[in-house]
């Protein structure tokens, strides 16, 4: 796809506008991301652009982290407007659940890219949601002025120390109402904090929803053994490895998507040995007799069936 435009959000986040010139564009829905294959590796990126204003093109908004050789500084600073980058179709594990009566984002740093479009997209139909925001300062918000224009009366600001900003943020989700849906998205210590908060308040499960293109990482991960029952056969996973990874390489071929534990395609049978389990896709109930093979992990020796 072409690079249409690229604008300067805030010092470290750019917008970044794909076209096709020669393709009518897949449709996609508010919470969607895109992959884009760069040199470094593919990188996922939530859309920011409004489904329903959608004119063949998607946009998304990267903030740029530092690292010489990551997506984002490549982004930052080796593509120009007129560069063509290969892009995957969007998928969407993020999705507004409609159902909801209420909806309430909590975002972090870069993590308010997913709620510009649903909150449009909300906007749009007239729907119920508010935001909860914590940034740094205005000058780290990529949508201040916009915002401020448009969702006046539903969105908060977060400038605050870390305790007040821990109190205010408790107080908020204590005064959820029945029906209401939870979503969130930023670093991996915020989200731990409203999830585990909501938890702890009893608060369903199937209303809290997050995006997380990266799994918790899992500390010191050691090898372990694979016995394949109904392939006969018995493999190594490496420490420096997926089980995903490993049964590929053993010519064991099992479907897969976001590889970050999150969509649910790489699902297996487990049916002997215990599982550090690490998606945030399946219940609680179903990890005791599955696994998810891209981000979840064996102790020392398992067995597991594969369809």
């Amino acid at each position: 796809m072409k690079v249409q435009e690229i604008k300067q959000l805030t010092p470290t986040i750019k917008s970044f506008t794909f076209i096709s010139e020669n393709t009518e564009l897949p449709s996609f829905g508010a919470g969607s991301h895109i992959t884009l294959h760069l040199p470094m590796g593919m990188r996922q990126y939530s859309l920011i652009n409004n489904p329903l204003d959608m004119i063949n093109e998607y946009e998304i908004a990267v903030k740029k982290t530092g690292h010489l050789e990551s997506g984002s500084t490549y982004l930052h600073e080796d593509i120009y407007e007129g560069d063509v980058v290969k892009v995957s179709p969007p998928d969407n594990y993020f999705p507004l659940q409609m159902e909801g009566k209420h909806h309430v984002f909590f975002a972090a740093g870069i993590g308010i890219t997913p709620f510009w479009s649903m909150m449009s997209y909300l906007r749009s139909l007239g729907e119920s949601f508010e935001l909860h925001y914590a940034v740094s300062g205005q000058d780290a918000c990529p949508f201040y002025n916009e915002m401020n224009e448009r969702y006046a009366n539903q969105v908060t600001y977060y400038l605050m120390d870390r305790d007040s900003k821990t109190k205010k943020l408790k107080e908020r989700l204590r005064e959820l109402k029945v029906g209401t849906h939870v979503y969130i998205c930023g670093p991996q210590s915020y989200m731990d904090f409203i999830v585990t908060y909501c938890r702890e308040l009893g608060y369903p499960k199937k209303y809290i929803h997050e995006e997380r293109f990266k799994a918790r990482k899992l500390e010191h991960p050691t090898r372990f053994k694979v016995t394949i029952v109904n392939e006969k056969k018995t493999i190594q996973v490496n420490s420096n490895q997926s089980l995903l990874e490993a049964l590929h390489d053993a010519g064991i071929t099992i479907p897969s998507a976001c590889r970050q534990g999150i969509c649910g395609s790489c699902e297996v049978k487990v049916c002997n040995g215990e599982v550090l389990h690490n998606d945030t896709f399946l219940t609680a109930n179903e990890k005791t007799d599955k696994m998810l093979t891209c981000v979840s992990r064996g102790k020392g020796h398992i067995s597991i069936a594969v369809e």
